[in-house]
């Protein structure tokens, strides 16, 4: 089971160099002429790799940029900007749904803030001992991730398989857990607690900000979230009827290059990471103290 914790009480439950080719044109302010591609961007790491890769496109590709608002879906839905790319695939699903937004179309899918493990006293997976205990984000979907990523840990098992995008799929919680591997207890807190209390658990789940600002670096977690078939990309969108166009073909396919991906790991240091990544993190083993089959929902045994 996983529950909220009162903290008062600490209490824990179970459960780049421009280009050089004068053709390629970035334009962030200027007059919108013929053949210019509108694209609507989200602030930070968005806007950087955005401008890097309209820059080395290599063709006459002209890209006016500008901030993507509230409004963004429907600017391109209705035509007065060609993409967007501000947004990850649950947040533009749930956008489009809300809004009676039929036409648009995933184009490319660049990048992830994956979420990590993280401890101050383990160095490995192997050492987070049984009945230990895990600090994860409170809300629903922080809690589905941390739940992912613990799976992806071989600490606990779900019956659902990481990288679907349904509601269902991104709204798992300790019902959907089948076996407890490590009789873990996992406690959900607000990140602002988390300096309060984080030295009192055995590792703790966190997006990249929040690593940081707990003193932890991003590029070091024991284990991130994996990028392929990650439902939380962050992706670049447009009218479907428009995902031939030449330009937004360009564009997409070099957004998910190589050469954007080894931009992105040295650019971010683990904070974002390539949706298309050129390495990809090894599969984690399984542990030589691992019991699968136990039930998830038994009565754990005392600790020795």
């Amino acid at each position: 089971m996983v529950r909220r914790a009162c903290w008062l009480l600490v209490v824990f439950a179970f459960l780049g160099v421009p280009a050089c080719a004068p053709e390629v044109r970035v334009d962030t302010s200027g007059h919108v002429g013929d053949g210019v591609l509108t694209v609507l961007v989200g602030d930070g790491p968005h806007r950087q790799i955005l401008e890097y890769a309209a820059e080395r496109t290599g063709s006459r590709l002209s890209i006016r940029i500008e901030s993507a608002g509230a409004d963004a879906n429907r600017r391109v839905a209705h035509g007065t900007a060609d993409a967007a790319y501000f947004q990850h695939i649950p947040a533009f699903e749930g956008r489009t749904a809300q809004d009676g937004i039929t036409d648009l179309a995933i184009l490319a899918r660049v990048h992830v803030v994956p979420y990590g493990l993280y401890s101050r006293t383990y160095t490995s997976l192997d050492q987070i001992p049984h009945f230990g205990s895990v600090l994860v984000p409170s809300g629903q979907a922080p809690l589905a991730r941390s739940l992912y990523l613990l799976q992806h840990a071989r600490l606990l098992t779900l019956n659902k398989e990481f990288g679907g995008t349904s509601l269902a799929d991104l709204t798992v919680t300790d019902a959907n857990v089948m076996d407890s591997q490590r009789h873990l207890t996992i406690t959900q807190a607000d990140p602002e607690q988390f300096p309060e209390v984080i030295g009192a658990v055995d590792a703790v789940i966190m997006n990249p900000v929040t690593a940081q600002e707990n003193g932890f670096a991003p590029a070091t977690p024991l284990l991130r979230e994996p990028a392929p078939r990650n439902p939380y990309t962050n992706v670049l969108v447009g009218r479907a009827g428009n995902a031939a166009d030449p330009r937004l073909v360009t564009l997409a396919r070099q957004l998910e290059s190589p050469e954007v991906a080894d931009y992105i790991d040295a650019e971010f240091a683990g904070s974002v990471i390539a949706a298309n990544p050129r390495r990809i993190d090894p599969p984690v083993p399984t542990s030589p103290d691992t019991e699968p089959g136990e039930p998830a929902h038994r009565t754990p045994p005392p600790r020795p």
